[in-house]
């Protein structure tokens, strides 16, 4: 398949022509970490070094290849407290937290030591560069990317191979799907679209009514994460035509801007809260997911509710794997997140 056509976003900040030999699309970040995963070659038995502090379903091409996710812990900085040093360590997963640049120095360390590979879940991070000017998820062996988290598409992840050997080990491109997509998705879309022009929040309004009747329904607003979630690989890896047809679209200047000024404008609107920031400062380069914060729940109400004045969901984040859960420590539990797409 031809490289993913982006001349209609002239402003796009990476020059994909020279990526297109190091990049595939999937449908979702699980699929990409599963193609890193066969690129290794990793057999049954081999360990996974990763962070507690993780959504659980990351975890199922892990299981589906027979490895074992072995967990280090964060601390409220989000920095590795420390790093294990068990048998068969074929990967090293290391996640730059909400866009913002993880430090890589003891990570690359481990991986030299143990013959380790690398690989950056950049999936929060799309556009963001660290210190040195170096995107996000180029700086290990492989590079995750969640496009969908970035953009409202039907879906959309990307896998970044940065060697010539993990490039030349790497799957052709899928086909994109084709089939109809739902009613619901085509709704989300104009009504976001709407409030993005008017400022009027007809998207968040419609959420709000969803998950209200959900609640009605189920007992719950949003829908619980499963244990299951660990070990089934969603089908359909290829990302849908659409998806791929929209991200090339995009304005992702404006999308860059949209996003550093409304962490200013977070920040500034909850600084008399009693909650704390995870970050004080915004770095030059860095292109925020979202706003996160430690809060107790009182407070976190209160930031639900400027959140939704303002159009954004407050949420907890995230699911945490099920070895991790119910010994998790307190940081961990008290993490939110204002999520900025829209």
């Amino acid at each position: 398949m031809a490289p993913l056509n982006l001349d209609a976003a002239s402003d796009f900040p990476f020059d994909m022509e020279r990526y297109a030999s190091k990049v595939r699309y999937y449908r979702l970040a699980r699929h990409a970490l599963a193609e890193a995963m066969n690129c290794m070659q990793m057999v049954p038995g081999d360990r996974v070094l990763m962070p507690a502090f993780i959504c659980r379903d990351l975890l199922a091409p892990i299981h589906a290849a027979g490895a074992v996710p072995v967990f280090y812990e964060v601390g409220r900085d989000m920095k590795p407290l420390e790093l294990p040093v068990v048998d068969r360590v074929r990967a090293v997963l290391v996640v730059n937290y909400f866009g913002f640049p993880q430090d890589l120095f003891e990570f690359r360390r481990y991986c030299a030591a143990y013959g380790a590979v690398l690989i950056e879940d950049n999936a929060h991070g799309f556009f963001s560069r660290d210190a040195a000017g170096r995107l996000l998820g180029e700086r290990g062996d492989f590079g995750l990317f969640s496009i969908r988290k970035t953009f409202l598409l039907p879906d959309g992840a990307m896998l970044m191979a940065n060697t010539p050997e993990w490039q030349s080990r790497m799957s052709e491109q899928l086909p994109f799907r084709q089939e109809s997509l739902s009613p619901s998705f085509w709704m989300n879309s104009c009504l976001a679209s709407i409030e993005r022009k008017t400022g009027i929040a007809f998207h968040t309004l419609s959420q709000e009514l969803i998950r209200k009747f959900r609640f009605f329904r189920t007992g719950h607003a949003i829908a619980p994460p499963l244990s299951a979630d660990e070990f089934v690989m969603p089908s359909l890896p290829a990302p849908h035509r659409v998806s791929m047809s929209m991200f090339a679209k995009q304005n992702f200047s404006k999308e860059i801007e949209r996003r550093r000024r409304l962490y200013g404008v977070f920040h500034e609107l909850l600084s008399l809260l009693h909650i704390k920031p995870l970050f004080n400062d915004l770095p030059e380069g860095t292109v925020p997911y979202g706003y996160p914060f430690y809060a107790e729940e009182a407070a976190a109400e209160q930031v639900k509710r400027v959140a939704r004045l303002q159009g954004f969901d407050c949420i907890h984040w995230p699911a945490l794997p099920v070895a991790v859960e119910q010994n998790a420590p307190s940081h961990y539990k008290q993490l939110w997140l204002i999520n900025f797409l829209c």
